[in-house]
């Protein structure tokens, strides 16, 4: 079958070997593996690191070609240039798509952006073609879905936000398949934006919806074995990796790890990444010493990191887009043996209770979060039960071959029924 991938914000094959794969690498190698014919469709801009790809024209890599559409691009991820830039991508992927002459079996589109997936929605609409929508997060809602947001200035945003809500009414009503990280983040923007009226004026089946966790790539599966490699007793070593954006609730970790100098307690926190929050962060740490920011670091400097290490933190603000959601960090913890400690309700919630691989703590209370992290250290042979039922789950729900075989499947499947 001839698959087309849709992706943007996400580095390529042609990129280079030193960006880690994403979605639309991952998947499209194991359909090649599998001996189907794939076509990834990007942007040439390259919005993780602000710059132009080379203006390559359907260039072959490893068996999937690559074709860039051109957009003027941006230098913040809020603006109104990355606004401009998405209508001018779209219309030039609409441009793009209507000189082709040959269709896919089958079209997997990531989500956001929304003005992407409307033209790729209303295409395979056009050409009878199935598509699968992507979604990674709940986008327009991500902007007035605020922990603390005054009611009047939500519904405020939200009427700012209406060509967009319209536009993903359209998307979800006329979508064959929508998937996520969860099926629950799926199902919430079907559940909330598909309307059974257009999808009955389009002749469209109600979408259904399964789950497609986001893993490490093949490469990144080198699990670290000993948790206890250092006695927490001795010096307790927690570890962030990630973005350093404003969707994190740090001022809890900093008023935790207060409580915790005061009782004689020794910790290091070592903060791995960059990001727009980076400043304001490093500033509500500046008075404490062993915060240590690392900068980005690699998959190998990661695994390093961690085998010094005890948990790992997730500190997210609990907005829908992340309490529905299983971001790659929780698997990428899980990968490094780390247990997780985390306030996010939700999916996440539940996977830590279920499977004992971390600890919850109540959102914003740091005197808890400090008493949990006291019985941590209290009892250690906990501490690694919990870092062998990371693992396990990872080896067992999460790995690299069992979550992509079991997506092409499902692909297969879906041309199959067709």
């Amino acid at each position: 079958m001839l698959v087309w991938i849709l992706q943007t914000g996400e580095p390529l094959n042609s990129d280079g070997g030193q960006l880690r794969p994403m979605r639309a690498i991952n998947l499209s190698k194991v359909l090649v593996s599998k001996g189907h014919k794939v076509e990834i469709i990007s942007t040439r801009f390259f919005h993780q690191e602000k710059r132009f790809r080379k203006n390559i024209k359907n260039k072959n890599i490893d068996g999937i070609i690559e074709t860039l559409i051109d957009s003027p691009g941006y230098k913040s991820n809020i603006s109104i240039t990355r606004i401009i830039d998405h209508h001018i991508l779209s219309f030039n992927l609409l441009f793009n798509l209507l000189k082709r002459k040959e269709k896919p079996d089958i079209m997997f589109v990531g989500f956001p952006p929304i003005e992407w997936s409307l033209i790729a929605i209303f295409y395979s609409y056009l050409k009878s073609i199935p598509i699968v929508l992507d979604v990674k997060d709940l986008w327009p809602d991500i902007f007035w879905d605020k922990e603390e947001i005054n009611p009047l200035k939500k519904e405020f945003i939200k009427f700012l936000f209406l060509p967009y809500r319209i536009s993903c009414i359209l998307i979800a009503s006329l979508s064959d398949y929508i998937t996520g990280p969860t099926e629950l983040i799926a199902k919430y923007l079907k559940d909330n934006y598909q309307k059974n009226f257009l999808s009955k004026i389009f002749k469209n089946k109600d979408p259904m919806t399964f789950p497609s966790p986001i893993v490490p790539p093949r490469e990144d599966e080198i699990i670290k074995l000993d948790i206890l490699n250092k006695d927490p007793n001795e010096c307790l070593n927690l570890f962030f990796l990630g973005s350093l954006m404003s969707v994190y609730d740090f001022e809890t970790i900093k008023k935790s790890i207060e409580i915790l100098i005061k009782k004689k307690i020794k910790l290091q926190l070592f903060i791995a990444g960059r990001g727009g929050s980076e400043t304001q962060i490093k500033e509500l740490f500046n008075h404490i010493e062993n915060v240590n920011f690392l900068g980005w670091i690699n998959r190998k400097q990661a695994i390093e990191i961690s085998s010094n290490c005890h948990l790992a933190l997730a500190p997210y603000k609990n907005i829908k887009n992340y309490e529905l959601n299983l971001v790659n960090k929780y698997i990428d913890y899980m990968s490094l043996g780390l247990p997780v400690l985390s306030p996010l309700r939700g999916f996440a919630f539940n996977l830590i209770n279920k499977y004992e691989i971390g600890w919850n703590y109540p959102p914003k209370e740091s005197s808890i979060l400090a008493q949990i992290i006291i019985d941590i250290i209290e009892r250690p042979h906990e501490l690694k039960r919990r870092s062998s039922n990371a693992m396990r789950l990872f080896q067992t729900n999460y790995k690299y071959g069992i979550v992509y075989n079991q997506l092409v499947d499902k692909l297969e499947q879906i041309i199959i029924d067709t």
